[in-house]
């Protein structure tokens, strides 16, 4: 499969770099690759995490419950009222 790529260039402490392709040898991975991964990985949790927000906000507008009310919700969950 070929992939589009464009490439990209940073700038990382000097020991970052170090840890990071110590790592990527150990992993079997390019430097690119061992990035690559992490960029996905990160976007990726990032993305879940935005969605679980998401469905949060649109059943608290559903059930008309206020930020200022979170609170208290969860002080009545945890002592099972």
């Amino acid at each position: 499969m070929h992939m589009n790529t464009q490439t990209v260039n940073i700038s990382l402490p000097k020991k970052l770099v170090e840890i990071m392709d110590d790592f990527a040898e150990k992993q079997f991975f390019t430097r690119s690759e061992l990035i690559r991964t992490a960029v996905i990985s990160y976007v990726n949790k990032d993305k879940k995490l935005f969605e679980l927000f998401s469905y949060a906000e649109k059943k608290a507008k559903e059930q008309n419950i206020k930020e200022k009310d979170i609170e208290d919700i969860i002080d009545e969950i945890r002592n099972g009222k």
